[in-house]
């Protein structure tokens, strides 16, 4: 009785830990993006969370995408430098 009890103890915690799990892992790149200010973090959550449904393939994909900059980004300036940059040609 006391081994059917304990081994009933252990399967709720092994499922109740499972769940936690997945709900960390689900949320966690678009947790990664929004620490990282990615101007896609919004996609980034919802393709997180969509990932899990796929098996993983895709949240696997949304967590390289949190990590990468956008070259959009990257070649944008430093703040307070926005009276500095060149005037754009609209090639007119």
């Amino acid at each position: 009785m006391v081994l059917n009890i304990l081994a009933l103890v252990l399967l709720l915690f092994i499922t109740s830990f499972a769940v936690y799990m997945v709900f960390v892992l689900g949320g966690l790149p678009g947790r990664v993006a929004g620490q990282r200010r990615h101007p896609q973090a919004d996609a980034i959550r919802i393709m997180g969370w969509l990932g899990l449904l796929t098996g993983g393939i895709v949240w696997a994909v949304a967590l390289v995408w949190a990590y990468m900059t956008p070259k959009s980004a990257a070649l944008a300036s430093p703040p307070g430098n926005e009276n500095r940059l060149p005037p754009v040609e609209t090639g007119a």
